[in-house]
């Protein structure tokens, strides 16, 4: 199984431009100096997952992707005046005063990151395309669904790579390095067809807590990520997309096998285009969960997804992507279906971007859907998550933003003991712009979680200083 995972952006098939990525790249302050991406993790690490090039700040807020000079001779000798090179590093001190996310003998940390990377892109651009955000329980590897990619050129390449070094002062047997490489291709006919494929591969863990099934609570994991996508505008009002993706997880503990499966999706779209600014669609999608050892097999399940929804961009200040429908998840195993308490369900996920002024915006996430299990004694958790994030430019050099985040976990559980999980996140920050190819960071979060098990309760604070160089 683990070859599979050096599929690295091999296909070549998906997706038509109809909105450019909004959410990932239109944001308050966002000039050529500044492009506005998510944090990367296949983990929760705010209720609704987010992603962008490693080394750059937590939480959905300004990364230093600056515009190259062209008086530097030493970037025209390299290819990056005209923006085909993008390399970036992040230096950050994070202190932790619950590094484990536990209730009991809680230790404090001091949590060291060097986090090297390097992106190109093919034509030219000042930032990353897309926002590739996987997430290790959601069904088919997704938590919100892939923004569609505009692009007015006949082909896109883009490639990312990134390291993230970890040191720990708590126990230096915890120090790793996670990595990622993701990339899209895309490929647009005069036809109005147009061919995509996107893949993303990550190699990291899961955040420390109370329910990881290892002795030190550290949960490493390799996963994939790939989509391939048909995309055709048949006319000036309808249009019709087909994609497939798969999703593979698996986790290098043995105690962890549980959690190893294989998923693959397959979804078809039809659109009817309302106005230049407004499309309405209907989506199904089946998505094929399955288990790769004995002690999951039991949970291979089916989901069946009908939506309705509606792409919204009414103006430069407003953008919202929202879709509403039913979920059906059915078990292949006859005695896991019996004591399935948790057969279908209403599914949701929305995305607004509304800008107040040009120097003030918020961005608000919704998400709810029947997920698969991340506990060992749990056969699939029904969750709603939300995420609101406030961005606000106070001068050229300045920067303020505020993140607040939600998340309710009803976990179907396989005991008597009943789990229902409440976490809440807020995280504030303040950032400086020293230089167009340096930026600080200064911020502090606070996570907590209140369960129905007082074993999974925790409070947790953290402060972090951060330095980010790109080019």
């Amino acid at each position: 199984m683990k070859g599979q995972y050096i599929r690295v952006f091999l296909t070549l098939l998906c997706i038509q431009p109809v909105s450019s990525s909004v959410f990932a790249a239109d944001r308050v302050g966002t000039d050529q100096n500044l492009a506005i991406l998510a944090q990367s993790s296949g983990s929760i690490v705010s209720p609704i997952s987010q992603d962008m090039p490693m080394g750059q700040s937590v939480g959905g807020h300004p990364s230093l992707l600056p515009k190259a000079s062209s008086s530097d001779t030493v970037h025209e000798l390299f290819g990056m005046e005209g923006g085909y090179f993008h390399p970036y590093l992040s230096i950050a001190e994070e202190y932790s005063d619950n590094l484990f996310n536990v209730n009991w003998d809680k230790k404090e940390n001091w949590l060291t990151r060097i986090s090297p990377g390097l992106w190109v892109s093919l034509p030219r651009r000042k930032e990353v395309p897309i926002t590739i955000v996987p997430h290790n329980s959601s069904p088919g590897g997704l938590q919100l669904a892939l923004h569609d990619y505009e692009g007015f050129n006949r082909y896109h390449f883009y490639l990312l790579g990134g390291l993230d070094i970890k040191l720990y002062s708590e126990d230096s047997n915890l120090n790793d390095t996670d990595g990622k490489v993701e990339g899209l291709f895309q490929f647009n006919l005069r036809s109005g067809l147009t061919l995509q494929a996107v893949d993303r591969y990550t190699h990291g863990q899961d955040r420390f807590d109370a329910g990881s099934s290892t002795a030190n609570g550290l949960r490493r994991y390799n996963s994939n990520f790939m989509q391939g996508t048909f995309d055709w505008l048949v006319s000036e009002k309808f249009r019709t997309k087909i994609d497939y993706s798969n999703f593979l997880l698996d986790y290098t503990d043995s105690q962890d096998d549980f959690l190893d499966r294989n998923d693959n999706t397959v979804s078809a779209y039809a659109y009817y285009i309302y106005s230049p600014k407004t499309d309405l669609f209907v989506e199904y999608s089946f998505i094929d969960v399955s288990y790769d050892h004995s002690e999951g097999k039991s949970k291979d399940n089916k989901n069946n997804f009908v939506y309705a929804g509606v792409h919204w961009v009414t103006t430069e200040k407003t953008s919202l992507r929202f879709k509403a429908g039913y979920q059906k998840k059915k078990y292949d195993n006859d005695q896991s279906e019996g004591i399935n308490n948790n057969p279908d369900g209403f599914a949701l996920e929305g995305e607004l971007l509304y800008k107040f002024t040009v120097k003030t915006d918020i961005d608000l996430k919704v998400s709810r859907k029947i997920d698969e299990t991340d506990s060992y004694v749990a056969l699939n958790k029904k969750v709603l998550a939300a995420s609101l994030v406030y961005n606000q430019k106070i001068t050229d050099k300045w920067i303020a933003s505020c993140h607040i985040g939600y998340e309710h976990a009803d976990y179907d559980q396989l005991i008597d003991q009943s789990r229902d999980d409440k976490r809440f996140v807020i995280s504030s920050a303040l950032q400086y712009l020293f230089r167009d190819w340096l930026m600080g960071e200064v911020r502090y979060t606070y996570d907590t979680r209140n369960s129905s098990d007082d074993f999974f309760d925790y409070d947790t604070n953290r402060v972090m200083l951060s330095l980010n160089f790109a080019i």
